[in-house]
């Protein structure tokens, strides 16, 4: 696991702190010599500096979130809804096109298209309640993206299920453009503040909301989501 604090300012080290954690993929957050980037780290560091709290990132697989949140070793994240039995729900950031990209010459121009094909989904996902619940459907689990990504480049899956924005944003700065076709839409998906209900910062929740909100009020989280695909 990866982490990253947000520098602070003198005056605001008495502020709060908290540990937000996010999953470890290109546009949202990855490392690179020794520091990281990604639309989530600068959503992060907007929320620290408009509300004065000290926010250190840890970035981990996709199936680490929710353990991390259940065992309150990360107070909060942004991401898909969890179970609200594990995290108090915050402020929606934005909303994020969930669905299925084929390799070039397979049709999916619906979801009954969808059989046959074998599709890569990553660990610990969730993609619709149709779509989770299949299991007529044929899929192969994969820890991330990119390895599904070079898996279809290859022909050796038929479709990506997932993030369709993170899946064309890695295709295209890994020149992995040529084997991505045709998409699917099947949801769009809110993403969400969400905290540990065994968090102990949970009352710095509103602040945190209000900054978001100000946050798409004035267009800063657009120019981010426009910057990095999600």
């Amino acid at each position: 696991m990866l982490w990253l604090s947000v520098v602070l300012t003198p005056a605001q080290v008495l502020a709060a702190s908290l540990n937000f954690i996010s999953i470890d993929v290109e546009p949202w957050a990855t490392e690179k010599n020794g520091e990281m980037s990604g639309g989530f780290i600068e959503l992060v560091k907007e929320i620290s500096a408009r509300t004065g709290y000290s926010i250190d990132i840890s970035l981990t697989p996709f199936a680490r979130v929710d353990r991390e949140l259940e065992t309150g070793g990360h107070d909060c994240t942004i991401l898909i809804p969890r179970s609200e039995e594990t995290v108090v729900p915050g402020e929606l950031v934005s909303y994020h096109e969930m669905g299925l990209i084929a390799r070039p010459g397979v049709e999916i121009n619906s979801y009954e298209d969808l059989t046959g094909l074998k599709i890569s989904l990553i660990r610990g996902s969730s993609i619709t309640p149709r779509f989770d619940s299949d299991q007529s459907l044929n899929k192969v689990y994969d820890t991330d993206y990119l390895i599904a990504l070079r898996k279809l480049a290859r022909g050796r899956i038929d479709a990506i299920a997932g993030a369709i924005p993170t899946v064309r944003y890695l295709a295209v700065h890994n020149r992995l453009s040529a084997a991505i076709g045709e998409t699917l839409a099947l949801a769009d998906i809110p993403l969400i503040f969400q905290c540990s209900r065994k968090s102990s910062q949970l009352p710095q929740m509103e602040k945190i909301n209000q900054a978001i909100r100000a946050m798409k009020q004035d267009g800063t989280i657009e120019k981010i989501r426009q910057q990095y695909y999600f």
